[in-house]
């Protein structure tokens, strides 16, 4: 699947060499300049700066997760890879697969790789919360409910695998410096964000 309009292919997110603590939490994100006002609409809604924050990195797993090189030619094969390898969610890993289970699960993998990187670039840009957790649980912004855990299956192995994919910068960015979308569905007016791109029925805001 691809973008509505060209595809954005940047440079893959440059490795930071820092490794997952055994807790399984990603590194901590610079201390916020500002807070942000919290948008009205439904999901994954905030309102940031015109002029939006430059990050090239995302936090990095151990080595015992990242996925085996070379490269293929397709994310539908490098997930297949991922899932085979039966990656195992835990701590901000885990708060990452869930997210994408349960904001993306049916859209294209590029749209579910998408939403995995606006989160990790949330934490990094320093003007939301410093975890992967963190960024998820803030009121407002994700329309899932927390507490409900992922049916095992294709679906919930394939969230896991997007999430490893997204943490070790595995694959490009698909939506460059993505830290917002909502639902095509949705009727936002979002002036202070510039569009990124449509991927399946998502529209991403940086």
């Amino acid at each position: 699947m691809t973008f509505r309009f060209p595809i954005f292919r940047a440079a893959a997110l440059a490795l930071t060499g820092t490794v997952l603590s055994a807790a399984g939490q990603f590194p901590a994100a610079p201390t916020a300049a500002a807070h942000l006002a919290a948008s009205p609409e439904p999901i994954l809604a905030s309102t940031i700066p015109a002029t939006a924050f430059d990050s090239t990195t995302a936090p990095v797993l151990s080595d015992d997760d990242a996925v085996a090189a070379p490269r293929p030619a397709l994310l539908a094969t490098l997930v297949a890879q991922t899932i085979d390898a039966n990656p195992t969610a835990y701590g901000d890993r885990e708060c990452l697969a869930r997210a994408v289970f349960f904001e993306a699960r049916g859209e294209p993998l590029e749209g579910q790789l998408a939403v995995a990187q606006v989160i990790l670039n949330r934490v990094a840009s320093g003007r939301f919360a410093s975890t992967v957790c963190g960024v998820i649980s803030q009121h407002g912004q994700f329309s899932f409910d927390r507490a409900r855990a992922p049916a095992d299956g294709r679906d919930w192995r394939t969230a896991k695998a997007i999430a490893a994919i997204a943490a070790t910068a595995a694959w490009d960015v698909v939506a460059p410096q993505a830290t917002a979308f909502h639902a095509t569905r949705v009727a936002a007016s979002w002036t202070a964000m510039r569009k990124v791109g449509t991927i399946g029925n998502h529209v991403f805001y940086r």
